[in-house]
């Protein structure tokens, strides 16, 4: 009986010792809010002295975006945030930008796609995502072009990060 309850306490040990450790997985299922519209270098767009790289912070378009990741390997939004984003330069010895916004009012950009999750990466829509202490990061290599001031030539180019809040 000893060596049943020994063997049996051991594969109970080793059962839950060698098994994978989920617990740093997080599920996608549910509402994601965009909270970050993230560039890579500050800018100060709304003249408060401020310079932040999340531009949600700088301009004024209304953001209601969100993305629902239904258990059924579904993913959706109703209302995408979709403003148009012109930065260019006025002065290149004192990196004086200026700005060009124009908030989308005219309607509604939405979408649904099937997605994979693979531990904490997420492909859809083709992006692949990161979930990273509760938030979805979604990178957009050279999205934003900076320009000259007569919007003739891109000088260079710059990473869009959007940013979600699991809710």
């Amino acid at each position: 009986m000893k060596r049943i309850l020994v063997i049996l306490t051991f594969s109970f040990f080793w059962l839950f010792a060698c098994s994978s450790d989920d617990s740093n997985l997080t599920s996608i299922e549910g509402i994601w809010k965009l909270v970050a519209y993230n560039v890579g270098e500050g800018f100060d767009i709304n003249n408060d002295g401020i310079k932040s790289i999340n531009l949600l912070e700088e301009i004024g378009c209304t953001n209601n975006e969100e993305l629902l990741f239904e258990s059924t390997g579904v993913v959706y939004t109703n209302a995408s945030f979709n403003p148009g984003i012109k930065i260019y330069i006025v002065n290149e010895e004192t990196n004086a930008y200026a700005f060009n916004i124009v908030c989308d009012t005219e309607g509604v950009i939405s979408f649904a796609s099937n997605y994979i999750q693979k531990e904490n990466t997420i492909a859809f829509n083709n992006h692949n995502a990161v979930i990273s202490n509760n938030q979805l990061y979604i990178v957009f290599q050279d999205a934003i072009g900076i320009y000259n001031s007569d919007f003739t030539k891109v000088l260079r180019r710059v990473d869009l990060t959007l940013v979600y809040s699991k809710q």
